[in-house]
């Protein structure tokens, strides 16, 4: 009774929520000769890594530097004895910088995003094998008959579906939490809705890349995703006091993780790949004192294959819920940045 109660409770904030947003391998090949596609501070951004002055201090930085080098900045992992474990914490200095592709995402409407067709591209070679990493298009989430309706197959429904069942969010919950409060979803199609609405997708299709590595012993390919560590603050953000102190409840100290989603052109296959689990970067972006706080690492094994969540149960739901609240507040660091 007591978990039935709680799982009630648990799909009240998540759609309360909604209604508010809106040790490195022994011997690995590292990316060589990046390139990308489209226009620095417009298409793309790279951030850089940079040393923390205080030398005891147990953060770097990074910062923005759209002329930096792409081979440094892509530099480094987050591996504990040759894997990466989120329940650790990167070594400092490792991973470094990144490069943000399809920087602009966010300032598209979605009405804009369903006809924006440009990607944005990290190419490069790992060994004597090329690699690209792509931004994702309205057509890569909804097909090329761009069906946006929920319940379709395609990969927009694939990971959303797969992420609610991952944390444990279904229709039988939102409907019994919707007889308690009229304003929270009643299904999963409203949910879905309101995420595809409020500028949710495209704010899940701007990858942040770290890092590209190989192992060269068993082949298997590493690719470093930055994001926030916790992105509970976001989500805080856009929320009454009285909704801030019941998802503190819930959440308990707990994170709030997931990363966007990369497609991945490798060995003549085409994939797509995201994580909800994150180590801690050890790094903190100069501008914002906010981001790149966290390191994702989805093993890149099948086809956008989804990792198991942490609890509790309503952490994703939160960040679904959060989408239009992190256009809306990383709109507003790029527009001053490019001012």
């Amino acid at each position: 009774m007591k978990t039935n109660i709680q799982k009630l409770l648990v799909g009240a904030s998540v759609a309360l929520c909604v209604s508010a947003i809106a040790a490195n391998p022994a011997s690995a090949a590292s990316l060589t000769n990046p390139q990308v596609t489209g226009e620095k501070g417009v298409d793309y951004f790279i951030y850089e890594h940079v040393p923390n002055p205080e030398p005891t201090a147990s953060t770097d930085f990074t910062r923005l530097n759209n002329d930096a080098d792409l081979e440094t900045v892509l530099q480094g992992s987050c591996s504990v004895g040759g894997a990466f474990v989120p329940s650790n914490s990167c070594k400092k200095g490792e991973p470094g910088g990144n490069v943000e592709l399809f920087a602009n995402s966010e300032r598209l409407s979605f009405d804009e995003f369903l006809d924006y067709t440009t990607v944005t591209s990290l190419t490069g070679d790992l060994g004597d094998k090329s690699i690209t990493l792509s931004s994702l298009t309205a057509t890569d989430w909804f097909g090329e008959t761009l069906d946006t309706s929920y319940g379709v197959n395609n990969l927009a429904n694939e990971w959303f579906e797969a992420a609610l069942t991952s944390y444990g969010i279904d229709n039988q919950l939102l409907e019994i939490a919707n007889t308690f409060v009229n304003k929270i979803p009643s299904n999963k199609t409203t949910l879905f809705n309101q995420f595809r609405d409020n500028g949710g997708f495209q704010r899940f299709s701007d990858p942040n890349i770290a890092y590209v590595d190989m192992d060269d012993m068993t082949g298997a390919l590493e690719v470093g995703l930055t994001g926030h560590y916790d992105a509970v603050d976001l989500i805080f953000d856009g929320l009454t006091d009285q909704h801030k102190g019941l998802l503190s409840i819930f959440l308990d100290g707990k994170p709030v993780q997931a990363a966007e989603l990369v497609k991945i052109d490798y060995e003549g296959e085409t994939t797509y790949h995201y994580s909800f689990s994150a180590a801690e970067s050890g790094l903190l972006e100069q501008g914002d004192m906010m981001s790149h706080t966290g390191i994702y690492d989805p093993e890149l094994t099948s086809n956008a294959e989804v990792e198991e969540a942490p609890e509790p149960s309503f952490i994703l739901g939160s960040l679904l819920a959060a989408g239009g609240m992190f256009a809306a507040k990383r709109k507003q660091k790029k527009s001053s940045v490019l001012k």
